[in-house]
């Protein structure tokens, strides 16, 4: 009874008082990453940015070195204007994955946004990005941003994990992005995007331990579940641009095919719009100036030559990016995480504008 009596006067409200320091701590002094909440929108089959609370802070590191602000529009997408219908000028409807997202940047530090500033008054441009999705995901993308906004033209941002990750068979855990399953007979098949009953929309308990700060900065900035599993051995491929290069060979031609069929795809419902990829460059590769040894600019190749065949236009940063660094020295990623910093994305959006003032 006297050790009972002790737990519940003395160790539970130091533990209790403790937890709420550390709340606050991770409040004002080392502020938690706070991520908009997400939903999966039923109608439009898509995984989407809740804006009840429009604006936040993102935070990376485990001293919150990079700092964020993020706004959700009334679309639902991380971007500082709203979209309304473009009857005055062109669109450009930019969509990729957690690039165009860019929770790593300030929402006015994106490329889309700097390349709205850069083409105005002629041009109206708005993104479209979700952290995870690949290349089939895009072509879903494409149909909503087709029915409700009209582009004249589209951006496509492709990263190297843009092609495994659009077939089912590969990740056939993705479910909430559209994919590609390959029948025995070659034929295409494109799946249902379905929401994941684990996301904090499903899980009362999620959405409640979500709001605290301490448990976000564990989650998030310090990554507790990867130090986890880095312990214990998992998962320890040796990756390259973001995939496990040596996996991605083995699956070559089932890419090129699945690819193939994407971007011909994306050509047959769009005509009359222009269409534009861009590929990202493998940056470590860059930064090291060893393309010549890299184990994924095949598939920046790959791209290239589907494209051509299908007579799409293709923009590959790779030799922009090395003559850049070359240079400069200046990198186009932070030291704490892999996605494009304030130079990256100021650098992608002026070698877009380029492009699209000496293209015509």
């Amino acid at each position: 009874m006297k050790t009972l009596k002790n737990i519940i006067l003395v160790s539970l409200p130091a533990v209790v008082i403790l937890l709420i320091l550390l709340e606050l701590f991770f409040r004002i002094v080392i502020p938690a990453t706070d991520p908009p909440m997400g939903f999966f929108d039923e109608e439009e089959r898509m995984y989407c940015f809740s804006n009840q609370k429009e604006d936040g802070l993102i935070t990376i590191g485990r001293f919150a070195q990079i700092k964020a602000r993020w706004h959700i529009n009334n679309e639902h997408w991380n971007y500082p204007v709203d979209y309304t219908s473009v009857d005055d000028r062109s669109l450009i409807a930019v969509i990729g994955d957690s690039y165009i997202e860019a929770f790593q940047v300030d929402a006015e530090e994106q490329y889309p946004f700097l390349l709205r500033k850069r083409l105005d008054p002629d041009y109206e441009v708005y993104a479209f990005g979700k952290s995870g999705a690949p290349l089939s995901h895009y072509l879903h993308v494409s149909r909503y941003v087709n029915r409700h906004f009209d582009p004249d033209i589209l951006i496509f941002n492709m990263v190297h994990n843009d092609f495994e990750e659009s077939i089912h068979e590969l990740y056939p855990d993705k479910t909430c992005f559209m994919q590609v399953s390959v029948g025995d007979d070659g034929s295409f098949v494109e799946t249902i995007p379905r929401p994941n009953l684990n996301y904090p929309q499903y899980t009362t308990w999620k959405r409640v331990v979500y709001r605290s700060a301490l448990f976000r900065y564990l989650d998030f900035n310090l990554h507790l579940r990867e130090i986890r599993r880095n312990i214990a051995g998992i998962d320890d491929r040796n990756f390259e641009a973001n995939i496990a290069a040596d996996k991605v060979i083995k699956n070559k031609d089932r890419i090129f095919e699945v690819t193939d069929h994407l971007v011909s795809t994306i050509r047959d419902e769009n005509s009359g719009r222009r269409i534009i990829f861009v590929f990202d460059a493998p940056k470590g590769e860059v930064y090291t100036d060893t393309l010549d040894n890299s184990r994924v600019l095949w598939l920046n190749e790959m791209m290239k030559g589907i494209c051509s065949t299908y007579d799409m236009e293709f923009l590959d940063l790779t030799p922009l990016m090395l003559e850049d660094f070359r240079a400069n020295g200046k990198k186009f990623t932070s030291e704490l995480d892999g996605h494009w910093n304030e130079y990256g994305h100021e650098f992608v959006a002026d070698a877009i504008y380029d492009y699209l003032k000496n293209s015509g």
